[in-house]
């Protein structure tokens, strides 16, 4: 065999190689997000309403009205916030009331949560939902907003008389969480 044909197989096997992995690394994205549902004409109004349904939740959070948990949760949802976990409705709303122990608010002005980057999943009757909240306080007009406290949220979802429900919600706070520093532990759901 010439040395031309063994350098020629060398190159041929290197290249081969190198496509080889050019190939997996395409594709990991995929193989790494498989969850990850594309939305179609038949997911979208799903998407819309389970999108709706969560800034209608923090929008009167942050309004400071009392919500409807019926409203939100499954009968027998669970809430953990920074690894305090709530099971049920009853509990849910004595966590919410629960956060404001001595019956004053933590700041004055105006409290506002920006809901960003939402990736949501229907799959049938159920769903998840992730999203990055912000924190904004409002305390004058005449100042500028500032950041309160920013964190994720993972929700799991069931679709009931085609409503949209929480079952589960999963909060972690990546600043602003003094109040859980004794429950905080990093998470993600990404």
């Amino acid at each position: 065999m010439s040395m031309t044909n063994t350098l020629d197989r060398k190159q041929l096997l290197s290249r081969m190689v190198v496509t080889v992995f050019a190939i997996l690394l395409l594709l990991t994205p995929t193989l790494i997000n498989a969850e990850d549902k594309p939305v179609t004409q038949a997911t979208l109004l799903d998407r819309i309403l389970i999108e709706d349904m969560i800034v209608k939740y923090y929008v009167d959070m942050s309004a400071g009205k009392s919500h409807d948990l019926a409203l939100y949760y499954t009968e027998d949802a669970v809430l953990d916030v920074n690894g305090v976990i709530a099971k049920g409705r009853n509990e849910i709303e004595k966590m919410y009331t629960g956060l404001g122990d001595s019956g004053e608010s933590a700041f004055s002005g105006k409290m506002h949560m920006l809901l960003n980057n939402a990736i949501i999943n229907v799959d049938g009757n159920t769903a998840t939902a992730w999203v990055i909240w912000t924190g904004v306080i409002n305390e004058d007009i005449k100042k500028p907003p500032r950041f309160l406290e920013q964190g994720r949220e993972f929700d799991e979802l069931v679709k009931i008389n085609g409503r949209w429900y929480i079952t589960k919600r999963y909060i972690t706070a990546d600043s602003g969480a003094e109040m859980w520093m004794n429950t905080y532990k990093p998470r993600t759901f990404r």
